[in-house]
């Protein structure tokens, strides 16, 4: 009998090693670690070559093997193909978004990673915003059957704009969250939320609308002669921007004025707004701008630049280390720091921020408990009491469970980019114009999905790792139950996947040219002289009448740019 069991030890063991070798601790992306240096390069087939290497089209990853490949084939100049890829992208979310509960308890019992990944709601929009570029891109291209082409953007904008005003019905807009804020209750909550060490306000966190994504679809109608159209898509992003997505995303001020602009702009061109658009110039435009107003006809050519700058932060992954102080009948919760010093401050200061005892009422708490030590202990940890279901816990064994080294907990986190510290410049025909404006952030986006979903994230990983701890303490032979932790710490993994190509943030530029060849130089820089980032220079040929747009990806080490013109219309 005793050598039965010690097969059945060694055969654990054994499975612990296999699933430490085929699991291991790699978080996703870091199999995709050279698609970024790809692109820089402009090495798209290097790009493509290392997602289809690293990702299933036919997997639980198999919405972001459709929009990395979408994204490096628009980048490649491929539109048609992007457009194929997205096209798919898209269905697969809506597939997804429909069979929700159809994982979610493997996904308890095991990892996040263990089930399909659906995308967050920017992520699906920035499908449809690509989808849109490439077909104003094929338009410029392919003149005779521009028309067609064209037709496909607007299709595109439609869809994207059902896609916010739902997200919006769901969410509530910005007048809601202020209403909200002048509450008593809510001002009250604030207060006891500051006490607590809490400086979130989850209100400003959700991605409710796309200010940027809405005027993007208003310079869409434009192309297509839709000026009523634009104004209101227009509308609706300086509208967004100025009653709090500028300021929730950090973005420049200057891209609401120009949003007003073009709003009152499509007004005039549209005609019916004569007792209307006066007034509203004088109350949303500097002085500088209204006489740039006055000099816009239908004959007016315009140059738009849109740079799509670095690459999106990934998302990491962080260790907790999970125990149990049987005297103060609590659960404790201490960041395992591992990786770079970079790597380990940054995890500290998430750790702090998302989920350490601080606060005022926090720091009395726990010095009344446990003394100074234990508060200023409480401001590098985070501890849960459990003292009215402590006996409920010793029958299930979580005590013991948890006795020793405890469990490794695994959440997810962003590092600050330094790509927040670049600025382009532009150029044509060799005079400065006026600095790129800050129109979107993707970075922010992303940051504050996560952070939006970090207690979640943290209540979810404990669940899990205390199921797996208590399942071990049920094999009864102890070398088994230590074979069976292992097992659990190894195949810990928190959600880190996210649509890595994507831009860090995107910028535009937008200005009257006469009609002809012009020179158009992009320089960006780093700030505090760091030297240059990226520089390109692109010759284009306007009309009269017509949008040029110049759509560039702006990334590091890149020996030349390799920007796209577009005649809009």
């Amino acid at each position: 009998m005793n050598q039965v069991k010690q097969m059945k030890s060694l055969f654990l063991l054994a499975v612990v090693f296999l699933f430490a070798t085929i699991t291991g601790c790699a978080t996703y992306g870091k199999g995709t670690m050279m698609v970024g240096p790809h692109l820089s390069s402009r090495n798209y087939d290097g790009a493509r070559a290392e997602i289809k290497k690293n990702i299933k089209d036919d997997g639980k990853d198999r919405l972001l093997y459709y929009m990395e490949i979408g994204l490096i084939d628009h980048l490649s100049g491929k539109y048609q193909a992007s457009n194929s890829a997205l096209k798919m992208a898209a269905r697969i979310g809506e597939e997804l978004e429909t069979t929700r509960a159809s994982d979610a308890l493997k996904v308890a019992l095991t990892s996040p990673r263990s089930g399909a990944y659906r995308g967050t709601h920017f992520e699906r929009a920035f499908i449809h915003y690509y989808k849109t570029l490439n077909y104003s891109l094929l338009a410029a291209e392919s003149p005779a059957e521009r028309q067609t082409y064209l037709e496909g953007a607007r299709i595109e904008a439609r869809q994207v704009d059902i896609m916010l005003t739902a997200l919006q019905n769901e969410k509530g807009n910005y007048k809601d969250v202020e209403d909200d804020e002048g509450k008593l209750f809510s001002k009250l909550m604030k207060i006891f939320d500051a006490l607590q060490g809490r400086t979130l306000d989850e209100n400003w966190l959700v991605y409710r609308e796309d200010a940027y994504i809405r005027y993007t679809t208003g310079l869409t109608y434009e192309s297509n002669g839709e000026f009523d159209d634009a104004r209101i898509a227009y509308q609706q992003a300086a509208a967004l921007y100025e009653k709090g997505y500028a300021k929730q995303y950090s973005l420049s001020s200057e891209i609401t004025a120009q949003a007003w602009f073009d709003t009152i702009r499509m007004m005039k061109r549209a005609g019916g707004f004569e007792n209307e658009w006066p007034d509203l110039a004088e109350k949303k435009l500097s002085e500088a701008m209204r006489e740039d107003l006055k000099a816009f006809t239908p004959d007016t050519a315009q140059l738009l630049v849109i740079t799509h700058v670095g690459m999106i932060p990934k998302r990491k992954e962080m260790n907790i280390q999970l125990t149990v102080d049987l005297h103060q009948q609590e659960l404790v919760l201490r960041p395992f720091l591992t990786g770079t010093p970079r790597d380990k401050k940054d995890q500290s200061a998430w750790f702090h921020a998302m989920y350490s005892d601080k606060g005022l009422l926090g720091l009395i708490s726990n010095y009344q408990s446990r003394g100074l030590h234990g508060a200023l202990d409480g401001l590098g940890s985070k501890r849960v009491g459990i003292g009215p279901v402590w006996k409920l816990a010793e029958s299930i064994k979580l005590p013991q469970a948890l006795s020793g080294l405890g469990a490794r907990v695994t959440v997810p986190y962003y590092s600050p980019d330094p790509a927040d510290f670049l600025q382009t410049d532009l150029w044509v025909d060799g005079q400065k114009q006026q600095p790129m404006i800050k129109a979107e952030s993707l970075a922010q986006l992303a940051l504050q999905e996560q952070l939006l979903g970090a207690d979640k994230d943290l209540k979810m990983a404990l669940a899990r790792e205390l199921s797996k701890s208590m399942a071990c303490e049920f094999l009864g032979n102890a070398f088994a139950i230590k074979a069976c932790q292992v097992l659990g710490a190894v195949t810990s993994q928190a959600e880190t996947r996210n649509w890595l190509t994507l831009p860090h943030t995107i910028s535009v530029q937008r200005i009257p040219v006469t009609p002809g060849k012009h020179l158009v130089r992009l320089l960006t820089r780093r700030t505090n002289n760091r030297g240059i980032y990226h520089e390109s220079e692109q010759e284009i040929e306007v009309k009269k009448g017509s949008i040029v747009i110049l759509r560039e990806r702006v990334l590091p080490s890149a020996a030349a740019g390799v920007t796209t013109a577009v005649n809009a219309f």
